[in-house]
């Protein structure tokens, strides 16, 4: 399941961002990756005989990270 994502434009010294997604598992990522939208990606949704759109991103970076603390709200 998706929970959400950010995007998180740089303060300074870069032009890229930070589009950091979160998943309720590792197997629900690993589901979205091989589902329908695996095929949309790769064929750059240019449809039948049209052009394909400039891309938004050049390249990409995926990095894995373990939650060690997490908070919320207080309650009251």
């Amino acid at each position: 399941m998706f929970l959400g994502a950010l995007d998180v434009p740089p303060r300074e010294g870069t032009d890229q961002y930070l589009v950091y997604t979160r998943w309720r598992d590792e197997e629900s990522f690993q589901a979205w990756m091989e589902g329908p939208m695996k095929a949309a990606h790769q064929q750059g949704g240019g449809g039948e005989g049209g052009e394909r759109p400039k891309p938004a991103a050049s390249g990409s970076t995926l990095w894995s990270f373990e939650v060690v603390q997490q908070t919320g709200p207080k309650q009251g």
